[in-house]
């Protein structure tokens, strides 16, 4: 990588987040450090930018889905067990996070990086001769996923109040140093979904493993799913499935696997130079000599494995009595971020959702898809004439045993609630306070004014 650009990437990530606690964003450009401005030359430099951002989606212990995001999440919701966590791991999973906490403040400052390598690049558009739209749709792109990944984790979720009104995280739109503000989160969806239809008129249909149009389209499902808003989430995943770019996988050996998996929409690609995923092998990984840090709760797991012709055991094992996962065992995999297991799970229950017949059809055979690759012939598929709440609930039972790991069960339980229904997890409601993160203190001392998230867990 050229010298000078690698000096603006710290530069410019440096200003977002620089530990102090006075006027942290306004940081004053060190001897030997270039401004961007003239560290970007030509559209390579500003590709090299951007392909760094992936790197800090995947890369060593403190990116985003190179772990912490994910193993955030399970400690929030309710398939591990808690007996053995201490320190910010017991303090998350125990719902009593605080403005402290090494874990937590790594992960929320790797988004931001993201998002303010990308406010860079679109700020330097002119400088793209040849694949300007491709780099702007997937700097859009990741600032939406990055936001959308915040505003899941640090807010209460869409719906929390009837008009969205309830305060949401940061939105960035520019690299020029900022105090923190929040607006509703409202603002932050609008902001979101904004960007995602903008990088949807500009990404192909094939882009590498770069993100694309399609894992647009994806990530707007998942978005819209979660505002539960199921007329775009069903004909967004529906598109998805319907383009015949991806393949639903048989063999559930492959989803994280070196080669990868067919069914993968938007997806990081290993380099283990790069120590990519390591959070993910370091808290979950069971094929070594001592127990994984994270296990599955004894009833989850009897749940989960309860039936022997579900070929989904091979995901679980034990390690000296204890419960834990085998997703993540491999030394090199890639990781999917969006696949296609979801879009038709998402596909099911919006369909169900709307109970329209037509769409009714296709939601049930969508899980009829997933009974069979799960059971084969030894559990019965629904009837074409299953009622609309029949497809719901078993489109939700079967998400849970899908994606356990992947850091979805969390937003899935505040999905759920914030529709309307009476949701307690592990003893607690999906919108007491601690189910949402408290702020990291660096962001706080950027403004005396910034408001941080109510306290007091989940007692």
């Amino acid at each position: 990588m050229n010298k000078k650009l690698y000096i603006i990437y710290l530069f410019a990530t440096s200003l977002i987040f620089s530990g102090g606690c006075k006027d942290f964003l306004e940081v004053a450009p060190q001897e030997g450090q270039v401004p961007s401005s003239e560290a970007l030359k030509n559209e390579q430099d500003l590709t090299n930018l951007l392909n760094s951002c992936y790197d800090l989606l995947a890369g060593g212990d403190d990116k985003i889905y190179g772990g912490r995001l994910q193993v955030i999440q399970e400690l929030l919701s309710d398939e591990l067990r808690g007996d053995n966590l201490t320190g910010d791991f017991g303090e998350i999973y125990n719902r009593k996070s605080s403005i402290f906490g090494d874990y937590k403040t790594g992960m929320y400052e790797n988004p931001y990086k993201v998002i303010n390598r990308v406010n860079i690049v679109l700020e330097h558009l002119d400088l793209a001769t040849t694949n300007g739209n491709s780099i702007e749709g997937q700097a859009k792109f990741l600032r939406a996923l990055c936001h959308f990944e915040m505003v899941k984790l640090f807010a209460q979720p869409f719906g929390f109040t009837t008009d969205n009104s309830h305060l949401g995280v940061p939105l960035r739109s520019s690299s020029e140093p900022s105090t923190g503000t929040r607006p509703p989160v409202s603002d932050a969806y609008a902001f979101i979904i904004d960007d995602l239809k903008s990088a949807e008129s500009l990404l192909p249909d094939d882009n590498g493993n770069y993100a694309s149009i399609w894992a647009v389209k994806a990530l707007l499902a998942r978005v819209y799913f979660q505002m539960n808003d199921y007329a775009n989430a069903y004909n967004y995943s529906n598109e998805v499935i319907e383009s015949g770019n991806f393949t639903f996988d048989s063999d559930f050996a492959t989803r994280f696997s070196p080669d990868g998996t067919p069914e993968a929409i938007f997806k990081l690609v290993n380099e283990s130079n790069l120590n990519r995923f390591n959070e993910l092998r370091n808290q979950f990984r069971s094929d070594g000599s001592s127990i994984p840090t994270l296990r599955i709760s004894p009833s989850f797991f009897s749940t989960a494995t309860s039936n022997p012709n579900d070929r989904r055991n091979i995901w679980y094992t034990e390690v000296q009595g204890f419960g834990v996962l085998t997703k993540y065992n491999s030394s090199v995999f890639e990781l999917p971020v969006i696949h296609l297991t979801e879009m038709k799970l998402t596909r099911a229950e919006s369909a169900g959702e709307l109970n329209d017949a037509a769409k009714m059809a296709v939601g049930i055979q969508d899980i009829n898809d997933i009974l069979a690759r799960a059971y084969g012939s030894t559990v019965p598929p629904l009837a074409t004439n299953s009622s609309s709440a029949l497809v719901i609930t078993t489109a939700r039972q079967q998400r849970i045993l899908e994606m356990v790991g992947e850091g979805d069960r969390l937003t899935q339980i505040k999905r759920i609630g914030a529709s309307g229904e009476n949701v307690i997890t592990r003893g607690a409601p999906w919108n007491c306070p601690g189910m949402v993160l408290q702020f990291p203190q660096a962001e706080i001392a950027n403004s005396v004014d910034f408001p941080r998230n109510p306290e007091g867990g989940c007692n």
